[in-house]
């Protein structure tokens, strides 16, 4: 008699990492939202999404890694600008979106706080930062420029990285220092001055 074999599917490894990963970082993203920075815990980490602290251990090294790239993939998502063709109008809706990130609606603006002390307290989680987080907002900032320069909207001989320095530095001087609002009328205020200087002759 022939004994038959009932096999269950199972899902690659490599399938089950990623949904593993999608787990925490969809629950550290969420608790982004509700709670502040210091309280977004691999302890709170592991029970809001089911898995254990020891394989969240494995993926991230340490919480302030795991909430950086959470973070940072949440706001990617979340600062997505289409392209109108029209550079400053771009500009304008990607710092809109920006701003909108560290709103009075959530406590992604603890977030972003805390992942910058952390980077000036330690050498190497600064690396990662300015290799994550801080290159992806950059990068969509001078794509924006970089389009407008090929369009003729663009001074040619504009220096992007110190443009980009100084729309940022704004946010962040606000943001950090100053504590006044980023608000819809400073966005306007900051894109209008910028614009003054971006134009192609003729």
């Amino acid at each position: 008699m022939v004994q038959e074999r009932i096999t269950t599917a199972r899902p690659r490894p490599s399938a089950t990492v990623a949904e593993t990963r999608r787990k925490v970082l969809d629950a550290t993203g969420e608790l982004i939202d509700r709670v502040s920075y210091r309280s977004v815990t691999v302890d709170a980490v592991a029970r809001a999404s089911g898995i254990s602290k020891s394989t969240i251990y494995r993926h991230w090294p340490s919480r302030e890694v795991l909430v950086l790239e959470a973070y940072t993939r949440k706001t990617n998502r979340s600062t997505v600008v289409p392209d109108t063709g029209d550079a400053l109008r771009d500009l304008r809706q990607y710092v809109m979106a920006l701003v909108a990130c560290l709103g009075p609606t959530d406590h992604a603006a603890t977030t972003v706080s805390g992942l910058i002390a952390d980077s000036l307290a330690d050498e190497e989680f600064a690396g990662l930062y300015r290799s994550t987080l801080l290159r992806e907002r950059r990068h969509l900032f001078l794509a924006i420029l970089v389009r407008g320069q090929q369009r003729g909207q663009v001074r040619a001989d504009l220096d992007l990285e110190t443009t980009v320095d100084a729309i940022y530095g704004a946010i962040h001087h606000r943001f950090l220092v100053s504590g006044q609002p980023t608000d819809i009328a400073f966005v306007n205020g900051l894109i209008d001055l910028v614009a003054r200087g971006l134009p192609a002759s003729g």
